[in-house]
């Protein structure tokens, strides 16, 4: 059963507060042009790489197999992220396709931009049961900027996702299979780094599979 809306929004502090941050690599994957913009940086997780940290800790995993990266929460109030660290993002458009691997739909899984530190970030994020979410961090205190709402423009369960985020200038844009789901207008953030990351609301393990990673100019 899809938990309510309430239940969502009481979870802002406790995943905020305990979202843990894992160090990665300067990215040097070379990358093709793009028609849309100069593609900044790009990952198809076709091999082991050093742009992400790939750990395995009692709270939970970073693997690349198969193609893809998975980050596994293994339920013990703690998310999972990894980042492309020692490199500031300003104005881009970045674009993942994401899904439920295994475990509990009761979660969140997405991505960060402009992301100072632990404590001030802007997140990005659907859930596997068909919620999205927009929200700022700032100083230690969670303000949501869209959602938690329900859209039928997210394949539940398992099914593949490509999350799409802008965020250029004062304008914070996010999508979900090319279709737009919120706009804001914020100017808390001007650069920062990027992160991936999920989170499982529950008790219960959830790992999510992250593929075709990119990083666009707008």
């Amino acid at each position: 059963m899809s938990p309510s809306p309430y239940h969502r929004a009481g979870w802002f502090i406790l995943f905020l507060s305990l979202m843990a941050l894992v160090a990665a690599c300067t990215p040097t994957t070379p990358v093709p042009p793009s028609s849309e913009g100069d593609v900044l940086f790009s990952d198809d997780f076709a091999m082991t790489n050093s742009n992400w940290a790939l750990f395995d800790t009692p709270a939970g995993t970073a693997q690349i197999q198969q193609g893809n990266l998975y980050l596994t929460d293994l339920g013990h109030e703690k998310s999972i992220s990894t980042s492309l660290l020692n490199r500031q993002w300003d104005n881009v458009i970045i674009r993942t396709q994401l899904r439920q691997a295994a475990g509990t739909q009761n979660n969140w899984m997405g991505v960060t931009c402009r992301q100072a530190d632990e404590s001030n970030y802007y997140l990005f994020a659907i859930g596997a049961d068909g919620y999205y979410l927009l929200l700022k961090m700032l100083a230690d205190k969670a303000t949501p900027l869209a959602g938690p709402e329900t859209s039928p423009a997210i394949h539940p369960d398992r099914g593949i996702n490509t999350l799409e985020v802008s965020c250029v200038a004062n304008t914070l844009t996010l999508s979900i299979n090319q279709q737009e789901l919120a706009s804001v207008t914020d100017e808390s953030f001007v650069s920062g780094q990027i992160s991936l990351f999920t989170d499982s609301l529950t008790n219960d393990e959830t790992s999510v599979a992250f593929d075709n990673f990119v990083i666009i100019a707008p």
